[in-house]
């Protein structure tokens, strides 16, 4: 996709996304004067944020979100650039759903009220998507509606039951949701935010699997209350072993990594770039890059696959997360 296709499809898919009135979305682009006031307002505030002074065009294109809160305007703006290699390297799923969080965060603390119903919005709020491996998935295959990630499919589902121990879904194909209008990126994205909301990502030391811990344990995303995951950086043993990486449901946790914000903030505490084995649904292990050779990681994947059920197992490739890049690569 070129980049002047991105720009727009990156447009439209945030506003068929967030249906909000109050919120206007646009794209502003480098060295041209507008005339309209919301874009002086954005273009002012960048460069006087920026470059330290008022300037009437911009030295890069720019997405931006306005919201009005109480009276008063909040101010979300990203460099289209930047996601556009993003979108490269990994798809709409490492571009939008971090930008729809981030509106959807602001929207939130407004308390704004959904639009009126229809099909897709009586539903959405219940899409979820889980994680299958690639070959799998089409085994049992489907029309269904999903991201590829190298062998990884996150496939969307409808959560039609859930308790403290059920949680049933319903695959979701596309003769129900092609009578949505939705573009696939968008139902996707809705369904991986939906997953944060319910189940946010929980962080434990791999040596203590055989301990229980409740949800208010393993917390390590800013803004969250709860005890705090443990990381000591000095013990060596604990970054041998790696860390599991899940939800507070535990089921098909391994989408935890998928979430925006959460690699980012791992390299940020690790203090370095990290493995990640995807062996099972549940959950997936991390290991600081220093703490562990790649020989070992084969024969530790290959290990634990071979002692999972078949429905359980995941891939047995094994990822890196480049912190510099933003990218979560194969090796």
């Amino acid at each position: 996709m070129t980049y002047e296709a991105f720009k727009r499809q990156l447009y439209h898919s945030l506003m068929e996304l967030d249906t909000a009135e109050e919120t206007e979305i646009g794209i502003l682009e480098k060295g041209i004067e507008y005339q309209e006031d919301a874009a002086k307002r954005v273009i002012r505030a960048v460069n006087l944020s920026d470059h330290g002074k008022e300037e009437g065009r911009l030295q890069a294109d720019l997405l931006y979100a306005i919201l009005e809160k109480g009276g008063y305007d909040c101010m979300l703006y990203w460099p289209m650039r930047q996601y556009y290699e993003r979108y490269k390297a990994e798809g709409w799923q490492g571009v939008l759903p971090e930008l729809a969080a981030a509106i959807s965060r602001e929207r939130r603390e407004k308390n704004a009220l959904p639009a009126p119903g229809n099909t897709y919005v009586q539903s959405r709020a219940n899409l979820i998507l889980r994680p299958f491996s690639a070959e799998r998935f089409r085994a049992e295959a489907c029309d269904g509606v999903y991201w590829e990630m190298g062998d990884i499919v996150l496939a969307l589902y409808l959560l039609v039951y859930e308790d403290s121990e059920n949680y049933i879904t319903m695959k979701l194909e596309r003769g129900i949701t092609g009578n949505w209008g939705k573009r696939d990126d968008v139902l996707l994205t809705g369904a991986l935010l939906n997953c944060f909301s319910r189940m946010p990502p929980r962080l434990y030391p791999a040596q203590d699997e055989l301990i229980y811990y409740d949800e208010k344990g393993g917390v390590f995303m800013p803004g969250e209350e709860g005890i705090p995951a443990v990381i000591d950086l000095r013990d060596p043993l604990q970054g041998i072993l790696g860390y599991r990486l899940t939800t507070t449901r535990r089921l098909n946790g391994a989408i935890a990594i998928f979430y925006p914000g959460v690699r980012e903030r791992l390299a940020q505490l690790l203090k370095d770039d990290f493995y990640v084995i995807f062996s099972c649904v549940n959950e997936v292990l991390i290991f600081p890059v220093r703490r562990k050779h790649l020989s070992e990681l084969r024969e530790e994947v290959l290990h634990r696959v071979a002692l999972l059920e078949a429905k359980a197992r995941l891939s047995e490739k094994i990822y890196r997360y480049v912190q510099v890049r933003g990218e979560l690569m194969e090796v």
